[in-house]
């Protein structure tokens, strides 16, 4: 069966007068590609925990200001914001930067190459930043120069933001050319949504997606210590749009991390799609979810 969910980013641009703030959204639509078909081989072996252990960062998508007590109440510690002395400044304490720079699919990028370079000259030593999102589920089946503009831009952020990581988030489409050696990229976020086939619960979520595409990405050759779990927090119950997610319930996200944890255990980074409402695509989200928030507050305080 195709696979037509996908998250797209959505920057929100907030006034002078409110905050200005930009949301990593993941959007969910149709994949169109006659090439392209769901992975359908083994499912994955358990992972190791990282030789080089590291501490787990936290983010949660399509935030604004006024969220940032909440989220770091919670345990999160980062934020996705653009390259902007406005966003910046409204960060607060203890949390850090994951700026936005990238495209979804094969669209434009939302800056072009000078600009993108002038962000990483200006902010790549900047300790309020932790990295660089460069693209969200590129498509190299359809627009297979996209992997050359995000080698490209992630070359840049290595020479010129040391310490900062160049991030992408995949999907199921091939991988093979999208390693972290192919792109030059730190850290690569996966995001299977396992609980879907309509808005109401059912009884199970389709615990076999992550397997899949954590088998997908090692057939590739994406090292599970790159590897970005990205968890379902919303479903389509108020959406304007798409009608075929749910909200997982408490017992089936606690599922769904531990199957996260036993195919990446310790992962350099930690997602959750999504916080705010995207009228179209997600609605409800974990910000409607206190049974969801209490779980990953534990979880966060835990280690």
């Amino acid at each position: 069966m195709r696979r037509e969910a996908t998250v797209r980013f959505k920057i929100l641009t907030v006034v002078a007068a409110i905050a200005v703030v930009a949301g990593i959204v993941f959007a969910v639509r149709a994949r169109t590609s006659d090439e392209y078909r769901p992975y359908a081989g083994p499912t994955a072996t358990p992972g190791t925990p990282a030789a080089r252990q590291v501490a787990t960062r936290r983010i949660a998508l399509n935030t604004a200001p006024a969220d940032y007590p909440r989220l770091r109440d919670l345990g999160f510690d980062l934020v996705d914001v653009q390259p902007d002395d406005a966003a910046l400044a409204r960060i607060p304490a203890g949390m850090r930067a994951m700026l936005w720079v990238g495209n979804f699919t094969c669209d434009a990028f939302s800056m072009s190459f000078d600009a993108f370079a002038a962000a990483v000259r200006k902010y790549g030593r900047d300790p309020r930043v932790y990295g660089w999102y460069l693209s969200d589920e590129p498509n190299p089946g359809e627009c297979p120069k996209v992997l050359g503009e995000i080698r490209r831009r992630a070359d840049l952020v290595k020479a010129e933001a040391p310490g900062q990581i160049a991030f992408v988030s995949l999907t199921d489409w091939p991988m093979r050319d999208a390693t972290p050696a192919k792109l030059n990229v730190d850290v690569v976020g996966l995001d299977p949504y396992p609980c879907k086939g309509g808005t109401s619960p059912r009884a199970d979520c389709d615990l076999g997606a992550i397997d899949r595409m954590v088998r997908l990405a090692d057939e590739s050759g994406i090292p599970r210590d790159s590897v970005a779990p990205v968890l379902q927090t919303f479903g389509q119950g108020c959406s304007d749009g798409d009608k075929q997610y749910w909200m997982p319930t408490s017992g089936q996200f606690k599922a769904i991390l531990a199957r996260w944890d036993r195919l990446v255990p310790n992962p350099p980074l930690e997602i959750a799609y999504s916080w705010g409402h995207q009228d179209k695509y997600a609605c409800p989200t974990l910000s409607d979810a206190a049974d969801l928030q209490s779980i990953l507050k534990a979880r966060h305080r835990s280690g």
